[in-house]
């Protein structure tokens, strides 16, 4: 089962049906009232199997978050962001344009133009320390971008990125190059300090991407 196409499943049901829920003058509308909807459809939604288990991490999120935070969750908010960068990005089910090495260079001169360090010349096979004295710095393994493009520039296989800096920045940065990205961790990865986050091809990712601002709705 693709994650993008049943992530676009859960939220455009979920959302389809609490504007069905308001309009029908079941819920009230108002941030509470929508949120402890949206709580209720999820945790019914896990207990029927409604989706297939590739959200199931989503949705356990989302009634967590609903039943710890209140409105302060924000379900709502959170799932039309969703809506809006998988619809924007997969316009049709699941399908998206070759990432290539064009577009991973392009991101590496956006970096540099905008003083980043840029490290993608150096094998990495144990943990390692990048000295920036604070600037924002970005490392890929040199052996990774070797065997996860082919022949024809594509990349072919996930590749993981290590990232020092302000990450609604470079999400954006991604986002102007063609790149979506998930995260593997914040902070610690086998770069010190470095977050660890993964480009894949054609953009199909098997979990949640990080979300562009840029396409907050």
């Amino acid at each position: 089962m693709s994650y993008i196409k049943e992530i676009k499943s859960v939220v455009d049901s979920a959302l389809s049906e609490l504007n069905d829920a308001k309009a029908a003058g079941k819920i009230q509308n108002n941030p509470v009232s929508e949120d402890s909807f949206l709580c209720r459809w999820v945790a019914q939604s896990i207990k029927k199997q409604r989706f297939d288990n590739v959200v199931l991490k989503d949705l356990t999120r989302w009634v967590q978050q609903g039943r710890s935070m209140g409105k302060h969750a924000n379900l709502k908010g959170q799932m039309l962001h969703i809506a809006s960068v998988y619809h924007h990005q997969f316009p049709d089910g699941d399908e998206h344009v070759a990432v290539t090495i064009a577009q991973f260079d392009d991101l590496l001169t956006e970096l540099e133009k905008n003083d980043w360090m840029v490290h993608t010349d150096q094998e990495i096979s144990r943990k390692m320390r990048v000295i920036s004295d604070g600037q924002h710095s970005f490392v890929a393994n040199s052996a990774a971008v070797e065997k996860s493009f082919n022949e024809a520039g594509e990349l072919v296989k996930p590749m993981s990125l290590y990232v020092r800096g302000p990450e609604a920045w470079f999400i954006e940065a991604f986002l102007a190059n063609g790149l979506l990205a998930t995260k593997v961790t914040d902070y610690k990865s086998i770069i010190k300090y470095h977050g660890e986050y993964k480009i894949w091809p054609r953009n199909q990712a098997d979990c949640l991407v990080v979300l562009p601002e840029s396409l907050k709705p």
